[in-house]
C-alpha cells in the first residue's frame, strides 16, 4: 500500500523517512494495520507482525516484532482548525496520537493528543493534584528556542465521564498566528497565547499524522488493538 485516499486527502501508511523509528525499534509502520471500512471509518491497528526491515534513513537493519497503523498526510497544512472524531484503542501499553510536525524540520511539533494505556488496558489514571484529569490523554508541544529544543505539556488532561476507549469523542486544535487551542470533547485542555511560545510555530507548514503504537512491548496475546477514526476535518484560517 503506497497511499490511501481518505476524507478528501492523500495519506501514506508510514512516516516520511520510512517505516521504523530508532526510538521504538520493536514496532514498524505496517500497511497491514491500516484499513478503511465500508462506512469510511479509518482503522489503525496493532498486531504481531514481525518483519525484518532495512531503514535507509538510519542506514541500519531492524527486526521489529509488532506492526502498528499510522497515516501521514501527503499535503502540508498551515493555520486552521484540525479535528478528528475517534474512539481510542483498548489494550496494553498503547500510545495512540493525533499530531503535526514541521514539513521541513523537527521541531516544531503539536501533539493534539497522546494517549497512554496502562498494563490493565485502561487510560484511567487520576493523578491529583499535580495533573488535573482522570484520563491519561494529553497534549504536548515541541519547539526550538534560541537553538535549544524544548517541550511543554499541560497541567490538564481529559476530565470527563466518558471512557475515551468506549466512546467516540472529538479532539481538535485551532492554530492561528495568535493562538493554539486544544479541545477534547469540547473542553479546553490547553491554550497558548504567549507570543514567545507561539513564535516557533509561526509561518511553518505541518504534516498531519494519526497513529496507533506501543510504549513498550505488550504481554503475549495482547498485541491486537483497533484505533477507530470516524472523521478528519480541516478548515483553513
Amino acid at each position: 500500500m503506497s497511499k490511501i485516499k481518505w476524507k478528501g486527502y492523500e495519506w501514506k501508511p508510514q512516516e516520511r523517512w520510512g517505516t521504523v523509528h530508532s526510538d521504538k525499534p520493536f514496532v514498524w509502520y505496517s500497511p497491514n494495520c491500516v484499513r478503511v471500512d465500508e462506512w469510511d471509518y479509518l482503522h489503525l491497528e496493532t498486531r504481531k507482525d514481525r518483519q525484518r526491515r532495512y531503514e535507509r534513513y538510519y542506514n541500519k537493519e531492524y527486526d521489529p516484532q509488532y506492526g502498528v497503523g499510522l497515516i501521514c498526510s501527503v499535503e502540508n497544512f498551515s493555520y486552521g482548525y484540525f479535528e478528528i472524531e475517534a474512539k481510542l484503542p483498548s489494550g496494553q501499553n498503547l500510545w495512540p496520537a493525533f499530531w503535526m510536525w514541521g514539513a521541513d524540520s523537527w521541531p516544531p511539533e503539536i501533539d493534539i493528543f497522546e494517549g497512554y494505556t496502562n498494563k490493565h488496558n485502561s487510560y484511567f489514571s487520576p493523578k491529583l493534584p499535580n495533573l488535573f484529569g482522570w484520563w491519561d490523554v494529553v497534549p504536548n508541544f515541541h519547539y526550538k528556542e534560541e537553538g535549544e529544543k524544548k517541550a511543554t505539556g499541560t497541567t490538564r488532561r481529559y476530565w470527563g465521564c466518558k471512557d475515551p476507549s468506549k466512546h467516540f469523542m472529538k479532539y481538535s486544535c485551532l492554530w492561528t498566528p495568535d493562538l493554539i487551542e486544544i479541545k477534547y470533547d469540547g473542553h479546553i485542555v490547553k491554550k497558548i497565547t504567549n507570543k514567545k511560545l507561539l513564535k516557533p510555530f509561526t509561518g511553518t507548514k505541518m504534516r498531519v499524522i494519526i497513529n496507533n503504537s506501543f510504549t513498550s512491548p505488550p504481554d503475549e496475546g495482547k498485541e491486537y488493538s483497533d484505533f477507530v477514526i470516524k472523521s478528519f476535518k480541516y478548515e483553513k484560517s
